[in-house]
């Protein structure tokens, strides 16, 4: 049965008018203070949004007029008579077979306030929007001014605050149900109401809100009427508060949302709660989360604690991210070519591809540059988790960021333009699918790899990290794990591109742009490991003088710039001394040449004062 579908049963006139002026007129006008030009504020929203949050913040806020009366007619139901009793037989009925009684307590208190000119503030669910509207007018003809402060709540939100509420109070013996079509209906009522008060100049002032962390109101649109008796801004409630309920969510208020989430769950089976009461709700968790999918955030498994994280956008942001900002800014224009050709610039993080992949650049028409750093940044959490997280920012976003890379590589392959690509390399298998990917494609492959020696790499992720982070701007810096992983797997990666002739030419380069090996693999021409042995030579080359004071001098200024990180730079240090030149190794310990003797043995007297030893 839905929940309107009930039968009310009103209270006598006479019992009635008892409990309005035993409870209700007291509590609700007893500090209020007649004013010249009163002030209503009508609070609007679901069932769920928060409402009562916001009330409590007007109501104190108007006290600094000496005083307001508070309409919130479901406080009413407490001081109903039978209302325990409708609990005990129908949780899900016992709302609406005192809403008679409730509804007309507060129209006779709403009736003494304008009487008496008092300040009002009153929470609005909108069941009947007709009724809201007509409310609002009432009181302008009365003299108000009108001011509505909306809640731009989405409905995953409210459908669980609702839940929370219940279960808080059903834990206490009492409870208040809302039904879905009931929610539901409210929700849908508000845009159209707000549109309504706008378009009639019923509300002198117009606020959109929202429920930000920690339940701080964030502002989200503010109109408000001016002398010529015209809003000051178009009219534009209504699409702020649809705006709203479609944003994405963050990982925070994703996160927030499952723990709330799961909490209720639990609460739900709380011994204290009767079991037709917990059976009344046993599915509210699961509209919840069905109500989240549209905006929420996708979970990310972790190998480290929390297990968890929410930073993978919903489809929705991810597509409209590649859309709006992928396309137009990185993407366009692109020159289709006869014989297009793309060049993957593959190292190691820190190796140098930025300036290398520049190089390549200018010598192409009119190629596209990808980079996984340039998609990263389009990432809205990237920013933030730098400066919560600048070793693992990469690793939290990943799955976002490579997607739009695959697509955008996609977008301009199916167009036949010209790509350099710089790749930090998973495993021969993936770059070998990759570029047959573009040969089937019609494209010429080329690639240029850069031959760098571990340290020299590492001190590049940290060299990068010092430079952005001294001039204040949020950097990452690449983990010894995540750097390792690549320098490992880039020898397999060239050494399968020459095997399995996978690309049209092969370059192994310096950081420096000096090239220390080229090659054009074919089907007719016998295939040597070149660039596998040219790569590993660079890789384990020596340190000339001139190298070696470099990389200390970059040492001396990264220990001074990031001390936070001083073991990694330590670990940096380790990985270059053996291939340093023997004057600027560190000095070696001695071993002992002569013959050591024992150490004194040492006696202490029972006084303790003083010791011998022979």
């Amino acid at each position: 049965m839905k929940e309107w579908d009930a039968a009310p049963a009103a209270l006598s006139d006479a019992e009635s008018a008892a409990v309005l002026e035993r409870f209700i007129l007291p509590a609700g006008i007893g500090h209020a203070v007649r004013q010249e030009r009163p002030v209503v504020v009508f609070v609007a929203g679901q069932a769920g949004s928060g409402k009562t949050l916001v009330v409590d913040l007007v109501h104190a806020a108007l006290a600094a007029r000496g005083g307001a009366v508070r309409v919130d007619r479901d406080a009413y139901k407490a001081v109903h008579p039978h209302y325990p009793r409708f609990l005990a037989e129908d949780v899900r009925t016992a709302g609406v077979r005192v809403r008679t009684d409730t509804y007309g307590w507060q129209a006779r208190l709403e009736a003494l306030l304008r009487i008496y000119r008092f300040d009002a503030v009153v929470e609005a669910a909108l069941g009947r929007p007709e009724e809201f509207l007509a409310e609002i007018a009432t009181y302008r003809q009365a003299g108000y001014r009108v001011e509505i402060v909306a809640l731009a709540v989405p409905e995953a939100l409210s459908q669980l605050g609702v839940l929370d509420r219940y279960l808080h109070l059903a834990a206490q013996g009492r409870a208040r149900y809302v039904a879905w079509d009931n929610h539901d209906a409210c929700a849908a009522a508000l845009p159209d109401a707000l549109g309504a008060v706008e378009a009639g100049h019923l509300a002198d002032k117009v606020f959109v809100v929202r429920r930000g962390a920690a339940a701080v109101l964030e502002s989200v649109y503010v109109n408000e009427l001016g002398s010529n008796g015209r809003w000051v801004r178009p009219a534009r409630a209504a699409q702020a508060v649809v705006a709203e309920r479609k944003r994405p969510w963050d990982a925070a208020t994703t996160g927030r949302f499952r723990r709330q989430l799961t909490a209720c769950e639990r609460r739900v089976h709380d011994p204290r709660i009767p079991e037709d009461w917990a059976l009344a709700v046993s599915r509210d968790a699961e509209r919840a989360a069905a109500l989240a999918e549209p905006v929420r955030r996708t979970a990310q498994p972790l190998q480290r604690a929390p297990g968890v994280d929410y930073h993978r956008l919903s489809s929705d942001e991810h597509d409209f991210v590649f859309d709006a900002m992928v396309v137009p800014t990185m993407l366009e224009p692109i020159t289709s070519q006869e014989k297009p050709l793309v060049v993957y610039i593959a190292g190691q993080p820190g190796a140098g591809k930025t300036r290398a992949a520049q190089l390549v650049h200018r010598s192409l028409h009119s190629p596209i540059h990808l980079a996984g750093d340039d998609f990263k940044a389009l990432h809205p959490d990237y920013l933030q988790l730098l400066h919560t997280d600048p070793r693992r920012a990469s690793e939290k976003i990943r799955t976002d960021y490579r997607a739009w890379q695959a697509k955008a590589e996609a977008y301009v392959r199916e167009r036949h333009g010209n790509l350099v690509i710089e790749t930090t390399p998973a495993g021969p298998t993936q770059f070998a699918a990759a570029a047959q990917t573009y040969r089937r494609a019609g494209y010429r492959v080329e690639l240029l790899v850069l031959a760098v020696r571990a340290a020299d790499s590492r001190q590049g992720t940290a060299h990068r990290y010092a430079r952005v982070s001294g001039r204040g701007l949020p950097a990452r810096f690449t983990t010894a794990a995540g750097h390792d992983t690549h320098y490992q797997v880039l020898p397999d990666v060239v050494a399968a591109a020459e095997e399995l002739a996978i690309v049209d030419q092969i370059t192994v380069m310096r950081r420096d742009g000096t090239a220390l090996y080229r090659s054009q693999p074919t089907r007719h021409r016998p295939r040597h490991p070149g660039a596998v042995l040219a790569l590993l030579a660079e890789q384990a080359r020596p340190y000339t003088d001139e190298e070696a004071h470099r990389f200390w001098a970059v040492q001396r200024g990264l220990h001074v710039a990031m001390p936070q990180y001083r073991d990694d730079l330590t670990a940096i240090a380790a990985l270059a001394v053996p291939l340093m030149p023997a004057a600027l190794q560190p000095r070696r310990l001695e071993p002992p040449t002569g013959a050591s003797g024992a150490l004194p043995a040492c006696s202490t007297p029972a006084d303790g004062l003083s010791a011998s030893c022979v």
